[in-house]
Order: C-alpha cells, then sequence, then structure tokens
C-alpha cells in the first residue's frame, strides 16, 4: 500500500507559506450558487469516483467565498456539506489488488482498517485467508495476519473483523477455527479464542465480543478471553447488542417461516421483544447509546423500543442503515436510483420518524473506500458500529473552512468548469437530466421522459442539443427504455425462482419472470398482454430467463419442476407447443437439482433450439418440434454457444490439479465432430479458475470470468485475451455490433454512465447514445427497486433502439406518448433560453 492523501492530523502553520496556500485553494470572490454548487459536485465526484481527497478538499474550497461569514453556510450548503465530507474521508489505498473483491473494516476513531480480501481454493487451494492492519493516514500496514491451514478447494472465503467502541482493540477471524484479539495500535496479538465468524460485534461497553458463525454465537470476555455463553440453535440470527447489554437475534421458528425477536442476557436469561416475524423481516440493528432497535419490513425500517413499542417507521433498509449521531439518530445510505458512486447520499431521521438535515458527520459509516493506485474503486470500508469518536473529531461551522485551509495541498485544483457550465440555465437543465436518471433507474419511464423533454428548449438547435447533452442523451435512454414495474413481493432468501424480464429482439414485449409465474406485457406501455401457463393452466416457475427468436415470433420458457419446454407466440403468448424431454426418472433428479433443463439459444436461423439437460444436449427441430440429440462426449461437461453458421462452441472447463495447465479448451461442433481450437492457460494476471463461457451474437468475442475473483475476461475469436475488468455491477451487454462490451460506470458522469471498452484495443472509447437502450430494459417492483437477477443470454437477439431517433425528431416521438396535461406541465416549467 501506498499513500495518496494527506495525514488529516498534519495541521499547517499560519505562515507565509499557509498564506499562499490560502490563494490557491480558496475562491478570491463571492462564487454565484450555482458554481458553488457546481464545485461541490465535482468535489464529491473527486472524492468517491476517484479517491483523490486533496483535490476534493481544494475543489470544494472554490465553492465558498474566500472569507466566509455564519451567513455563508447557509447561503452554499451544497459546498460546505462537500467540504465536510472531503475531510470526513478515510479512504485507503490498495497497491496489490489482483482482481479480487476487498473489503475493509474501520476503526470507530477512523485511523485504523483492518483490510482482507476474497480468496478462491478454485484459484489456489494452498491459499491462506489474511487480513492486514493499515494505518489509514499512511496507508502503510503494520501487521498482517493468517491463517493458519490453506483455504483448500474449492472453498471461497475471506476474514471477517470488528474493533471495539474505544477503538484500542481488533478481533479478526481468518476462517480457521479461531479469532484473533489483538491491539489496534501496535498490531501485537494479545490471545485467541477458538471458533469462526462471519460476523463479529464488540458490547456497548467494550468488555465483550461477540462471535457469529453459521449455526452457533458465542460470547467471549475480552478481559481474559473465557467464553461467556454460548447461544445454540434455534437462536440462530444474532444481530445486535443492545444499548442495556443484552444481546437482540431472532429464534427460528422450525417451519422456518417467522422468527421472535428476543433479548438474551449474558446469565442466559431471556424474554421476547416481538412475535412472529417473518422470517426474510427479522433482520434488526440496535442502537449503541438508546434502548432502540431497528427491524427490516419489507424493504422500509420499524423502530421499536426494547419493550416491543413501535416508535417510527422509516423509508430505507436496514442492510443500508447506521444509528448516527452518537447512536440517537437513524441513518440511510441513498444511491441505488443511479450507477455513480458520486451520487450516493444520506437520509436521516430522528426517532419520530422526521427527517433531519444531513450533515457530514452522518456520511463517515458511509463515505469510505479501498482504491487502486489507477484510482478505481475495488472495495467499500464498513464499521460494525457508528463511528462516533471519527464523527465528533469532525468540525464544524466556520471551523470547518480554517480546517480545511490548514489541509488544502498546495498544488493547482481540478480543473473548474466553464463559467457556462455554470449558468443558472445549464444547471437547470441538468438537474431535469439528473431526475430523469432517477426516474428511469426506479422504472417509471412516462415520467423520466417528461423530466427530461423540461432540461431541453422549446425549440433547440443542434448547439442546444450539444449544449443540453444530458437532458438529450436521458431523453433518447428514456424513450429507447423499456422497464416494467410490477407488485412484486420482496425477493425470497434463498431465491426459488428466477425473477426478471427480456424484451423481444423488436422491442414489442416483455417476457417477465418472477414468484408470480411468467407473463408477456406490451413495451413500452407495459400492458399485461397473456399469463404465460403451462398447457394445463398451472403457473409458470422457472430458474432461467425466457428466450425470443431473433424475429419475436416466438418465445420458450423452461419450467423448473419437469423436463418440459414450452413454446408461446411471441406477441400474443397465444401457446403453441410443449416439447418433453427422454429423462428418467425426473422426480429423483430434481431432489438435488434446480432444474432439468436449460435453453442455449436459438439458431441464428430460427429454425433450432439447443437446449442442455441433466442427461446431455439437445437440438429442437422448431418445424415439427421434433427432438435430435447432440451427441457429446459422454462423462464431459460442456457448456455451448450457438455460432452464426449454425455451428456450436463448446467449452469444456477443467477444475484446478497441480498438473492441469490450462483452464479448459475451446471446441468448434458441426453436430457431430468436436475438434479443438484453442485453449486459455491459467494466468494470475487473466483467468486461474474455469468460470465458464458464453460467445457473444456474432461469434467474435467470448465472455469469461476468472472462478477465483471478480475478473471478467473478454476473449476473441483466436483465444487471445483482449481485456478484462473488475468494476461492473454483474450486468454487460455486448454493443456495436460485438465489437465492444459495455456495462454501468461506477465512476462515470451524467453525460456518460456507461463505460465502454473496445475489443481490439482493450481501450475504454467514449459511450455512444445507442450503447444505452441495452442496458435500459429492466423489470422493477413498485417501489422502484431492481428484480432483475441475471444478465440475458450474451448469445440472444437483443432490442437496441434502432428505431429511436434523435435530435428534433427525437422530441416529436417522445411528445406523441405526452397527455394534454404532461405537455402543459412541461411547456410550464422547461427551460427557458431568454
Amino acid at each position: 500500500m501506498h499513500n495518496a492523501r494527506l495525514p488529516l492530523k498534519k495541521l499547517v502553520a499560519i505562515t507565509a507559506v499557509f498564506n499562499i496556500s490560502l490563494a490557491i485553494g480558496a475562491n478570491a470572490e463571492t462564487p454565484s450558487p450555482e458554481g458553488s454548487r457546481a464545485h461541490a459536485k465535482r468535489s464529491i465526484e473527486l472524492l468517491l469516483n476517484e479517491g483523490n481527497q486533496e483535490a476534493a478538499i481544494a475543489e470544494a474550497l472554490l465553492g465558498l467565498p474566500s472569507s466566509p461569514t455564519q451567513a455563508d453556510i447557509e447561503a452554499f450548503p451544497e459546498a460546505w456539506l462537500a467540504l465536510g465530507r472531503s475531510i470526513a474521508s478515510r479512504s485507503i489505498v490498495m497497491d496489490d489488488f489482483k482482481g479480487l473483491f476487498a473489503s475493509g473494516y474501520m476503526s470507530p476513531d477512523g485511523r485504523r482498517v483492518l483490510v482482507t480480501q476474497q480468496i478462491s481454493g478454485d484459484t489456489d487451494p494452498d491459499a491462506r485467508v489474511t487480513a492486514r492492519l493499515v494505518d489509514q493516514a499512511t496507508s502503510e500496514i503494520i501487521a498482517t495476519y493468517e491463517a493458519s491451514k490453506p483455504i483448500g478447494s474449492p472453498w471461497t472465503s475471506m476474514a471477517s473483523a470488528a474493533f471495539s467502541p474505544d477503538s484500542t482493540l481488533g478481533v479478526v477471524s481468518l476462517q480457521d477455527g479461531q479469532a484473533i484479539l489483538l491491539n489496534a495500535e501496535t498490531g501485537e496479538e494479545l490471545g485467541r479464542v477458538p471458533g469462526d465468524a462471519i460476523r463479529i460485534l464488540f458490547s456497548p461497553n467494550g468488555e465483550y465480543v461477540l462471535l457469529q458463525a453459521m449455526q452457533t454465537s458465542s460470547v467471549y470476555a475480552v478481559s481474559d478471553g473465557s467464553k461467556v455463553i454460548e447461544f445454540p440453535d434455534p437462536f440462530k440470527t444474532v444481530s445486535a447488542w443492545a444499548s442495556d447489554g443484552s444481546v437482540l437475534g431472532s429464534n427460528i421458528s422450525s417451519d422456518a417461516k417467522s422468527a421472535d425477536i428476543v433479548a438474551r442476557n449474558l446469565d442466559g436469561s431471556e424474554r421476547i421483544i416481538l412475535q412472529g416475524r417473518a422470517v426474510p423481516s427479522a433482520a434488526l440493528m440496535a442502537s449503541p447509546t438508546e434502548p432502540v432497535f431497528a427491524v427490516s419490513d419489507n424493504m422500509q425500517t420499524l423502530l421499536f423500543d426494547l419493550n416491543g413499542e413501535m416508535i417510527a417507521e422509516l423509508p430505507g433498509d436496514v442492510g443500508v442503515m447506521r444509528f448516527v449521531r452518537n447512536g440517537t439518530a437513524a441513518a440511510f445510505a441513498d444511491g441505488d436510483d443511479s450507477p455513480r458512486m458520486s451520487d450516493m447520499m444520506v437520509n436521516v431521521f430522528a426517532f419520530d420518524g422526521s427527517q433531519l438535515d444531513a450533515q457530514a458527520q452522518d456520511y463517515v459509516d458511509f463515505n469510505q473506500a479501498i482504491y487502486s493506485p489507477q484510482a478505481e474503486p475495488i472495495g467499500y470500508m464498513v464499521t460494525t458500529r457508528h463511528a462516533a469518536p471519527l464523527a465528533g473529531s469532525i468540525p464544524t461551522g466556520l471551523d470547518l473552512y480554517q480546517t480545511a485551509l490548514s489541509l488544502a495541498p498546495n498544488l493547482e485544483t481540478s480543473d473548474s468548469a466553464p463559467e457556462d457550465t455554470m449558468s443558472p440555465v445549464l444547471e437547470a437543465s441538468e438537474s431535469y437530466a439528473r431526475e430523469a436518471e432517477r426516474l428511469l433507474h426506479t422504472g417509471n419511464r412516462q415520467a423520466a421522459i417528461i423530466a427530461a423533454l423540461k432540461g431541453l428548449p422549446a425549440e433547440p438547435t443542434e448547439e442546444d442539443f450539444e449544449r443540453f447533452n444530458a437532458a438529450h442523451l436521458l431523453l433518447y435512454r428514456s424513450v429507447a427504455s423499456r422497464v416494467l414495474r410490477l407488485p412484486l413481493e420482496e425477493p425470497a432468501f434463498p431465491a426459488k425462482s428466477a425473477s426478471g424480464g427480456v424484451v423481444s429482439p423488436t422491442g414489442e414485449v416483455m417476457a417477465t419472470m418472477s414468484e408470480h409465474g411468467a407473463q408477456l406485457y406490451s413495451m413500452p406501455e407495459g400492458e399485461l398482454v397473456a399469463d404465460l401457463r403451462k398447457p394445463d393452466g398451472t403457473t409458470l416457475l422457472a430458474t432461467s430467463y425466457p428466450y425470443f427468436t431473433s424475429t419475436g415470433d416466438l418465445v420458450v420458457i423452461a419450467p423448473m419442476d419437469a423436463p418440459t419446454l414450452h413454446f408461446f407466440d411471441g406477441r400474443t403468448g397465444a401457446y403453441r407447443a410443449s416439447v418433453d424431454f427422454p429423462i428418467p426418472d425426473p422426480e429423483r433428479l430434481l431432489r438435488s437439482r434446480n432444474a432439468l433443463i436449460w435453453p442455449i439459444g436459438f439458431s441464428h436461423n430460427d429454425q433450432t433450439l439447443a437446449v442442455n439437460t441433466a442427461v446431455g444436449h439437445f437440438l429442437v427441430e422448431l418445424a415439427d418440434y421434433s427432438l435430435k440429440p447432440l451427441p457429446l462426449p459422454e462423462r464431459r461437461q460442456f457448456e455451448l454457444s450457438c455460432l452464426p453458421d449454425g455451428t456450436f462452441l463448446p467449452f469444456e472447463g477443467f477444475r484446478q490439479r497441480e498438473d492441469e495447465v490450462n483452464v479448459g479448451t475451446v471446441y468448434i461442433y458441426d453436430g457431430q465432430d468436436l475438434t479443438p481450437i484453442f485453449s486459455i492457460p491459467r494466468d494470475p494476471e487473466w483467468i486461474q479458475s474455469e468460470g465458464g463461457m458464453v460467445v457473444n451474437r456474432q461469434g467474435n468475442a467470448a465472455f469469461t470470468r476468472d472462478g477465483g475473483s471478480e475478473r471478467v475476461v473478454i476473449f476473441d475469436g483466436k483465444g487471445t485475451p483482449r481485456l478484462k475488468f473488475s468494476d461492473s455491477d454483474g450486468y454487460h451487454a455486448f454493443v456495436r455490433d460485438g465489437t465492444a462490451i459495455a456495462y454501468r460506470n461506477p465512476t462515470g458522469s451524467l453525460h456518460e454512465s456507461l463505460k465502454v471498452l473496445s475489443i481490439s484495443t482493450g481501450e475504454q472509447v467514449a459511450a455512444e447514445f445507442s450503447d444505452y437502450p441495452v442496458l435500459d430494459q429492466t423489470l422493477f417492483d413498485l417501489d422502484g427497486n431492481n428484480r432483475m437477477d441475471q444478465s440475458p443470454h450474451f448469445g440472444v437477439p437483443r432490442y437496441r433502439g434502432e428505431d429511436i431517433p434523435t435530435g428534433i425528431a427525437l422530441i416529436e416521438m417522445a411528445l406523441g406518448s405526452v397527455s394534454e396535461t404532461e405537455l402543459a406541465e412541461v411547456q410550464d416549467e422547461r427551460i427557458n433560453l431568454n
């Protein structure tokens, strides 16, 4: 690791040198309100998207007057908040990241971080789980802790850790049967206790530590390492220490459908606080200082006192919540509506349910990340409880400004936006574009169109489309999008069937899968066309997505409970046919499998459908729905992709062995002969462990994952690795006729929120309008939560918005779907160039 920021405790004396830094770091004049907001926005982009704390502080200073007064705190709230968030940042840099997910546990005072990385036995069975104690101010490693034994194959694991409330002690579990108690200042090991932990919690007074394992949880005394109590089944989901010293958790019923929220004392006594909570809603969190705890309830949070009386209902999920302000308020991270880290905000609520203005101190539990030397986010830092000491150390008011000047680097700040970009009209346009993006990312297409129209003038010129590019782009994306909101229930855990939607290649319909079965909806209107049911009228549940032919005439669904395919008209949903596969004793096989058949894809001429089954591969002839076996070698596993010429590209992955130098071999298969074309060698810089391979629609590029990390690698048709990345959210699409791959960019901008990588060069290229539609096809629930659990198959034909124009024609198309009331709203609120 190396340092990428100034130590925050190093305050520069007020000298002549200091005065020079003031001139550089502060704005010589009072900025305009819109100019101040532009600098604030850029400050947070530098802080979170690039991990550049020094530049973020300097940029925020540009958004404030050079000699601010108390009144300026209210006049420039965005810049003050950005300045405070930048000073409160405790992010670090790792210089040995190798495509593995990294996680950091930050001490409550922000001075220490315990860092761990995910490892996989598939990649290296001899790898050992490690954790490193890091000095946040310098990013230097103080101590390293390594598991006493290798992980072994095929497990994937990483350490868990926590710090005591006073930040003097740390505990780390390396998943080797013991947990280490350590001195957080020096890294010295103070002792060990038996047991693994997936979660570690210190008591509010710091005297005890709880190790939560998969089947049981135990409490140990910090002073001597003695076991105080063990919580056996059914008290599995130990979740929090209450402020009165009791441990809160969920006693799960024998049928695993409900749970009682229980407070258990260290003497073994217990009392039930809440009875009969649904198991998916049994997650909870407790205030460290107040007699209050929070319970998840259908993507919302209910606050209770320790007597079980509900005191508030809050709009947010416990999973993204922290008790802040020394445990006296609840804060939720709010950033799901945007792919960018810099758009993350915090919503703060009092215990009576009223919303409070967020302060910089409220961000300390959410604001921290781990970056590579190339300024790419590679992981996040969490606090197992509120970082109250750090929050309390952040100055407020005018003291914040003086501290920022002391910390501002004696460097040039980032290029500030040209004056035109800070004009009120452009700021208003981008505000409408940002709102359109938020609405689109929650499935509200029509409202997104309205918002984007407001961001464009009444009669825009070509220059206007260029100037208001963000609104133009969001209008195009909204019109081209194929999104749908349905009344879906909270996702089951673990998932029992697929959830999501696939848009036909023509963009006319979306075939959806959910706990309600399969349906067909018109696009973009979202009207129900048909329920897609089995011939006997029963519901179709599946673990794989529907597949369309290239013309959209036919859609096929593979149920999860039988070896049968069902075909429907791709436009009306009318039942066409069913095909049974010769799988013996399917009931027995289903006891250990989630399905028996999995479509691979239609041939490019739409004459056949390739299918993988529990007993081999088959072709369905669509002319008469007859079956034809594909005689691949027995006792070998192949992943097939369809090629444009009607042949197949099978990938055979190999499990890691000492004598096996390849990850897998790729073949050409014509239905009879299997011809090898290239092998993929094990390479720590590319692929170390088999993670599957799928070929794109054009047959010129293959998508594969490294089974032991987050890394995605793209190969060309000759087996040459062309590019790799690890920063996606898991949703990808080939674009530009298969010559590039695109995914949402977590460090992008409103003007360019996709990262597009050229397959020929491996370099990032500028995103174009036409790259977006294929990634704006999503199923949501009524609350705007994304309900897609996988990407559509890379080899299937996709709707790409080729019928959507830009410029004036786009506006005319958009206005064609607008009601008179909506049009009046647009005309009244749109930007005005006069």
